[in-house]
């Protein structure tokens, strides 16, 4: 009897398994990636916090964010650096579910992809948050208690909901690209909507161009799933 119901419940695993859609296996291998990347740029966050305040407590009054944050290149490397190796699983993940050989990418294709998601980073936490934090300075007219007081709701925000909600774009931005670069030059692919989720009308003219080389462009201009924040597409070969 036991071994019957260990027979069923095998069966009920594989069957689970089989039906598991390309975008459930995505969110699944990236969820942890995600949640370590969160634990790691937090800490990153909060130590660049309290250089700021640091900052703010010695200095004269502060005027130009460049007297708190180190120039963007630098500033950016810290978050780009301490999820790295997240990132680079994330592609080689992404990969796995498109190459045709049993093999890693080439480490000069999965480097490239890295760089895609870095700068993905950049842009959607990073910049965003040097903006803000410009903005404190100036709102603040060089009363750095002002400028202390508006720092801190903007650290506190981007610790409770900006870096969660914008990780999960970043790392399906690896995974993306890191699906493109497992396909074969030339290999005929489509881009496929997660149909959990609404679609921008963008990615529906991208699913009805049909089947289009890799490495080419969609209507779009983009040539790798996913296109924007929020978006939740995938490419997928034409044949599958």
């Amino acid at each position: 009897e036991d071994a019957a119901e260990d027979a069923a419940e095998d069966a009920a695993e594989d069957a689970a398994e089989v039906e598991q859609t390309a975008f459930e296996h995505r969110d699944e291998v990236i969820t942890p990636l995600i949640v370590s990347s969160a634990k790691k740029l937090k800490r990153a966050l909060a130590d660049e916090q309290n250089d700021v305040l640091d900052a703010l407590r010695r200095s004269d009054a502060v005027h130009m964010i460049d007297a708190l944050l180190p120039e963007v290149g630098e500033h950016a490397s810290h978050y780009t650096g301490a999820i790295g190796e997240d990132l680079l699983e994330a592609v080689h993940r992404g990969s796995a579910t498109s190459r045709t050989v049993d093999r890693k990418i080439r480490q000069a294709l999965a480097a490239d992809a890295v760089g895609v998601a870095n700068d993905a980073l950049i842009q959607w936490l990073v910049m965003p948050l040097r903006d803000r934090l410009a903005r404190c300075i100036t709102e603040g007219e060089g009363d750095n208690a002002v400028v202390t007081k508006k720092v801190r709701a903007v650290y506190r925000e981007w610790k409770t909901q900006y870096i969660d909600e914008t990780l999960d774009d970043v790392m399906r931005c690896a995974h993306g690209r890191g699906v493109l670069a497992g396909f074969d030059p030339g290999t005929p692919i489509v881009w496929e909507v997660d149909t959990r989720f609404a679609a921008c009308p963008d990615c529906d003219d991208n699913a009805l161009e049909g089947a289009i080389a890799a490495g080419g462009e969609f209507p779009t201009g983009d040539s790798f799933a996913p296109a924007h924040p929020g978006c939740r597409c995938l490419l997928v070969a034409a044949d599958r």
